[in-house]
């Protein structure tokens, strides 16, 4: 008995030992299907996060249940074979390479990388260059002409530096050989590393040496540097030139003075001016009357227009001053200074500039670092000798770029090959040379055999010694397969890693799944909706509306003058023609149906609150009124009907029902779920789990 309790007492010790925290099943499903609290706690704090939610124990319960959903869901679209579908199956690869990415990197170096790009984001660089355009894998002939080109083009500029500008009509780089080569304002991460570090290291009005990169053989001149001034929102008036035969050079010139004329006296404003007559059609739908995204010069790299434009805003003093009209080549413009937002600081950008340094050339430097960490964890050895072997039995074809895998020998040659390229031990052993080991990692042999199929995939006439060249290519395949072993490895190396990528291939899951259940089914489903809306009317309702149009015009004789034509049946756009005549900007219309709260669509929102507020204009369709002046403009109405609240038809809310109707199949669904896969909950581990998330909330964890 003594034995026994001995032998119990130790099993129990031992299967504590196994149970570490968090690896409790905290609930079942689906009769086998476990998720332990530590799966349930990264969805919960993530959760948490993102939507800054209040903890109490309700709120915990609601997520578990909310998670137990999720992972019916999955379990659904398992069942139904979603998991194996080629297009899912694309799709996790294709995540899974960009996933990678971030964690196929030394982040040492990564974050050295991330401060530099920081550091030269500080500053705005202004240059111009001149190209002479060469591809990286170009015969050495073509790679020499360029050479001496663009060393002829240097020479002369290094004799006389005023010459710049005549040499950059020389240029490759169509986009500025006839404007002096200027690109204008550059900052980081805008091109390819080996320019941006010419741009930055190079003194301003300096001139750099040739460089080179895959476009081609550069001279870089630095005119000017400057701090970045940030980013800067804009309100924005265009009038186009040449795009309709009425936006004639003339006509546009008159109507953009016309603007500024009646925005100087202080008629109207830009946003308004904007809003009915600016040819920025993006800036005038957004509803802020001409109002930009923030923007700032660099964008426009090679576009001095643009940054021209940049650059008049930030002379503007104040927010809320505005230019005069100016001339691009777009047409004609008037901008208004909103609101400037410096460089964010290097906590708020680090992961946007992570991102941007990941998927940059600087990357490989952090890749190289990544190498030598993998090579020195994974016992990475190489055989000299037996690359000395292969090399010895290259003949003169190689030199001129053949080379074929399998016309390779059977075997290593001795030590009386070529000179300078003899295999240093007696091949006494007759060992196959494919099969001879060029190196090892992570207790794989790489052979002969395989760089040798790589090598002739990578052929092409070596420039100079072909020693050097079969190295350079061996140099770049052990690169890549130390990457690979990396990457084979991602989920038993970063559990992080493993977490983003299951988090990823359910999410899919699920949504696919969503799709077949409830998406698609609702926008297909004509009939299904079509009865759901009829079931539901009250919840689709219009309120009372005008059918009318509404006459904008700039004083009370025109008013007069406007609800007489319109009482005759006169078009609204002759109308309009009529009386922008001599002011462009005098007049304008708007015509629809419109409830109450329709303000936006008007200068004004007290036009709809004055017709919603008399009785008078509902009663007699048809009827011209003059509401007399509101805000700067004098409105006439004409009210085609008066149409009283009452339900939508289907035509007339199909997204806000179908909608609906989504969420009306997905509460169908679940209970389709909820019956198919029952669940249970270990209540006790719930309970402690709640009560650590509590605990860790109240000591601010």
């Amino acid at each position: 008995m003594k034995h026994f309790l001995t032998l119990i007492s130790v099993l129990t010790l031992s299967l504590q030992a196994i149970a570490q925290p968090g690896s409790e099943v905290l609930f079942n499903y689906a009769g086998d299907k476990k998720v332990t609290v530590d799966e349930f706690e990264r969805y919960f704090k993530k959760n948490l996060n993102i939507v800054n939610q209040e903890m109490t124990p309700e709120k915990i319960r609601e997520d578990l249940e909310l998670y137990i959903k999720f992972k019916l869901k999955i379990q659904d679209a398992h069942d139904a074979g979603m998991d194996t579908a080629k297009s899912y199956l694309q799709e996790v690869d294709m995540f899974r390479e960009q996933l990678a990415r971030s964690y196929l990197y030394d982040r040492e170096v990564t974050d050295a990388l991330i401060r530099e790009a920081y550091d030269r984001l500080s500053q705005e660089v202004e240059v111009s260059h001149i190209l002479i355009a060469v591809n990286s894998k170009a015969k050495p002939a073509d790679t020499l002409l360029a050479w001496q080109k663009i060393k002829g083009i240097y020479d002369r500029i290094m004799a006389n530096p005023t010459t710049f500008a005549v040499e950059a009509k020389n240029s490759d780089d169509p986009g500025t050989r006839d404007n002096s080569g200027n690109l204008g304002y550059m900052t980081a991460l805008q091109v390819v590393y080996a320019f941006e570090n010419m741009a930055y290291n190079t003194p301003m009005g300096g001139i750099s040496g040739v460089f080179r990169t895959d476009f081609g053989y550069h001279i870089l001149k630095v005119t000017n540097k400057r701090s970045n001034r940030g980013d800067i929102k804009l309100r924005h008036i265009l009038l186009r030139v040449g795009m309709t035969p009425e936006g004639t050079e003339e006509n546009q010139k008159r109507k953009i003075e016309d603007i500024y004329r009646k925005i100087k006296s202080g008629e109207s404003s830009v946003a308004d001016m904007a809003r009915n007559f600016s040819e920025d059609f993006n800036s005038r739908s957004n509803g802020a009357g001409g109002e930009m995204d923030f923007i700032n010069a660099t964008m426009f790299i090679g576009d001095p227009d643009r940054q021209s434009l940049v650059d008049r805003g930030f002379n503007l003093k104040n927010p809320g001053d505005y230019s005069e009209p100016f001339r691009t080549s777009l047409g004609w413009h008037i901008i208004q200074k909103m609101e400037v937002r410096p460089v964010g600081s290097f906590e708020m950008m680090k992961t946007t500039l992570k991102n941007q340094v990941q998927n940059n050339q600087r990357a490989q430097k952090s890749v190289d670092a990544l190498v030598e960490k993998v090579k020195k964890e994974n016992g990475y050895k190489e055989y000299p000798e037996n690359m000395n072997a292969l090399i010895a039995v290259l003949d003169s074809n190689f030199a001129k770029g053949i080379f074929k895998a399998g016309n390779l020998p059977e075997f290593a040659a001795s030590n009386q090959g070529k000179k300078g390229r003899v295999y240093v031990k007696p091949n006494t052993a007759k060992v196959p040379l494919k099969t001879l080991p060029l190196f090892d990692l992570g207790g794989e042999k790489y052979n002969v055999g395989q760089f040798a199929s790589h090598l002739e995939a990578s052929m092409q006439s070596p420039n100079g010694d072909y020693m050097d060249f079969v190295n350079a290519v061996f140099k770049d395949w052990v690169k890549s397969k130390c990457v690979i072993y990396q990457d084979q490895h991602l989920e038993e190396k970063s559990p992080e890693f493993k977490h983003l990528y299951q988090e990823f291939k359910e999410g899919i899951l699920m949504f696919a799944r969503m799709q077949q259940k409830v998406w698609d089914k609702a926008n297909e489903d004509t009939a299904g909706l079509k009865a759901y809306h009829e079931s539901n009317k009250t919840k689709y309702m219009w309120n009372d509306r005008f059918d009318c149009e509404v006459y904008l015009c700039a004083n009370k004789k025109m008013a007069g003058s406007v609800a007489k034509m319109v009482k005759k049946g006169i078009q609204p756009d002759s109308i309009r023609r009529k009386h922008t005549r001599s002011n462009t900007v005098s007049m304008d219309y708007r015509m629809g149906k419109y409830e109450s709260t329709d303000t936006f669509l008007f200068p004004d929102g007290r036009i709809l609150s004055t017709l919603f507020g008399n009785i008078e204009y509902r009663e007699k369709p048809g009827k011209i009124y003059n509401l007399n002046q509101i805000g700067a403009n004098w409105v006439v109405v004409k009210v085609n009907e008066f149409i009283s609240a009452g339900p939508k038809k289907l035509e007339e809310c199909r997204g806000l029902a179908a909608n609906d109707y989504q969420t009306f199949l997905e509460e169908q669904w679940l209970k389709d779920l909820l019956n198919a896969y029952p669940y249970s909950v270990n209540q006790s581990v719930f309970d402690v789990f709640s009560k650590r998330m509590l605990e860790e909330k109240n000591a601010g964890k």
